[in-house]
């Protein structure tokens, strides 16, 4: 999980870094944002695994967390879309 998410961070700034130097970030950004969503609802899928039964009760964050993945992969675009 850590590799996945480090990975995603790294592909974030590196969209940031050439936003910030005034070049082209289309695609890269639209590869973060694909990567980082899908990444997103598959950490969130694991968590839910690791705390079994008790993943999808609101007594813990994690159901939180879970649901809110999912939008991830909607919002600015969907992932079909920026693929």
């Amino acid at each position: 999980m850590a590799t996945k998410i480090q990975a995603a961070e790294l592909l974030i700034r590196k969209s940031a870094h050439l936003k910030n130097n005034h070049q082209p970030v289309t695609t890269i950004s639209a590869m973060a944002k694909y990567y980082a969503s899908e990444i997103c609802v598959q950490i969130a899928t694991d968590a839910i695994q690791i705390f079994g039964g008790y993943g999808y009760t609101k007594d813990f964050p994690v159901e939180k967390f879970f649901r809110d993945s999912k939008l991830c992969t909607i919002g600015e675009g969907t992932s079909e879309i920026q693929k």
